[in-house]
Formats: structure tokens, sequence, C-alpha cells
């Protein structure tokens, strides 16, 4: 029996213009551009958006309910920081909006930003040991027949029940990070490890260690891989190489790998640069080492999703085939 290959493609939504300054007291908030980047991202054929997290951001919850409005298909991946809802009442949300968006939503654990603002004052090296409790009790929560307990290091449940459980079977989790101690958490929770960019040989090293890890856990073969990646097309090498100087002029090229990766920016901004064959071939070359789910972003949300969608996603699928199991072709 052949094995199932999925491919996923994944876009951003910003809740605002990002390529302009905030004016001073403004509202980070435009729904108008908010529902166009979705339907563009809908329109170009993306399987799903990130809406992702930091301090000063409206609500992820509820910019993703305004989105499952705008849009028929679009998946909803929610970034999620544990510490400032009890998990309990997270999976409460979680499972209302799932039910809302028609089984759209995924969750996508982040642990970044500067958590005092909101109260939050758990030592860093604290946070794996927390966020595996908040993710065994948000399972718990949203798979459990009856009332249960938990009595944990940071969460302390008792007699908890819930009436309302997600409509997917299974909400899926996103988990990222490069630690061993996130690898570990992955491995014990996620459905997909997500990675930022890096050359092809450090991310068959890290798929490895997370497939190890979850192994250990019971779960061989249980969590997908995912990677984030900005991109930047051109008609010709060159053109793209320009537009690259023009969007990041305050950056050096830098050391390109494995043809077009280029990593001349700090932190998840390692970006594919070239025309779409180049960019869709370095795709295939990460899907053959494992990664199923891309994060795909440029500098330009609106335009890139509609450019993507025209230019790059469908040579990406060309070169990447879905294998079907033998079960799909059987008689009706």
């Amino acid at each position: 029996m052949l094995s199932v290959s999925r491919l996923e493609f994944i876009g951003v939504l910003p809740a605002r213009e990002i390529r302009k300054p905030l004016p001073s007291g403004a509202v980070p908030l435009d729904r108008a551009y908010l529902g166009a980047c979705a339907r563009a991202l809908e329109h170009g054929g993306f399987d799903a958006a990130l809406i992702g997290w930091h301090e000063a951001a409206p609500d992820g919850l509820q910019v993703a309910a305004h989105v499952a409005q705008q849009t028929r298909r679009l998946g909803l991946q929610v970034a999620h920081r544990p510490g400032l809802l009890a998990p309990t009442e997270a999976a409460r949300q979680f499972a209302t909006l799932d039910h809302f968006s028609d089984g759209r939503v995924a969750l996508r654990l982040v642990d970044d930003g500067m958590p005092q603002r909101d109260g939050d004052f758990l030592d860093r090296s604290d946070w794996p040991a927390r966020s595996d409790e908040y993710l065994t009790l948000l399972r718990r929560a949203w798979s459990g027949t009856g009332p249960f307990d938990f009595d944990g290091r940071h969460y302390r449940v008792k007699g908890h029940q819930a009436a309302l459980r997600p409509l997917q079977a299974r909400l899926p989790i996103h988990c990222g990070g490069a630690s061993p101690a996130a690898a570990r958490l992955a491995g014990r929770h996620a459905d997909v490890y997500v990675m930022a960019g890096e050359p092809l040989a450090t991310i068959a090293v890290r798929i490895g260690m997370v497939r190890a890890a979850a192994a250990r856990e019971g779960r061989a073969g249980a969590v997908r891989f995912g990677l984030a990646l900005r991109v930047i097309l051109g008609a010709s090498e060159a053109e793209a190489w320009s537009r690259a100087g023009r969007l990041l002029s305050f950056a050096s090229r830098g050391q390109v790998f494995d043809d077009c990766l280029w990593c001349g920016l700090d932190g998840d901004s390692a970006t594919l640069v070239g025309t779409p064959r180049q960019v869709a071939e370095a795709f295939a070359a990460y899907h053959r080492l494992g990664i199923e789910s891309f994060l795909v972003r440029g500098f330009d949300p609106l335009a890139d999703a509609l450019e993507f969608g025209r230019e790059l996603l469908p040579q990406v699928r060309e070169r990447i085939p879905l294998r079907l199991p033998v079960e799909a072709f059987a008689p009706f």
C-alpha cells in the first residue's frame, strides 16, 4: 500500500498593513485589509493561514473568528502562548471556534515575547514543563468523556468536565523550538513540528531528533514536519536578487546554502531567492527530507498571497505529486 503524501501551504495573516508604520494612537487592526488578505490566500490555493501572537496584537481567536466568516475553506492556525489563560479555558475557546469555523482550527504553540507584560513571571527554564502540563490538559479537555482531576506542578484541576469538544476528532497542535527540550515536547504532543528555515543538512538532523523523541513517547510516525520560509521571486535569478536587495537593503547577501537559501537575515527569516522554478525545486528538496507543511511568507502579505498562488504553489505541487493509499481506488 502506498503511503499518503500530504502537502500543506500556510500563509500569514497580519491584522493590518505592515509595510506602513502605525500612526501614533491608531488602532492596530484593519478588518478590511485582514479580510482581503484571507481571501487572497484562499484564492491563491493556500491551505491555511497563521494568525500570529505578540503582546500588542489583537486577540488571535477573535481575529480567527472574523477570518472564518470571510472564507470558506481556509484553515485557521492560531498562535497561542501558555501562561495567559487556564488551559481548560483555552480548550473551551478553541473548541468553540472549531465549531463556528466548521472544523478548520489548529493551535500553534509559541513561547516568545515578553510575558512579564501580561503578568507571567515564570522563569524561562520552567517553560517546557509548564507547556507539557498545558498541552496535556488541553488534550484531556478535548477528548475526555467524563470529569477528571489533574495535579501538576503548574496546574491543578479538580472535576473538570468539558461539555463542548472540538468538531475535529483531533484538533492539530503545531510546536516549534530548536532546543532539546522543545524536541521532547514536540515528540510528546505535536501533530506538526515546525522549524525555521535552515540548510537541508541541518533540517535532516532536527527531523531525526524529533522522530527519536516521538518514538520514545510511543508515538513513532505520529509527528509531521513543517518549515517556515520567506520567499522572493523574480522572472530571472538576477531579477530575484535585485528585488531582494531593494527589499532588504540593510542586510548583506552573506552565505547562500543549497542553491537559493539566503540566510542574510536574523531569526526565522531565512529566504528562498530565485525564479519560481528554482524556489519550487528547493521546496521539493525539503519535502524529500520529510517536510509536508510549509509556512510561506514574503514582505507584502496581500500581493505575495496572489503572486505565490499564481507563480509558485502550482510549480511546487507539480514536483510533489500526491500519493494516495490503495483504498482510495476501491469501488464505491
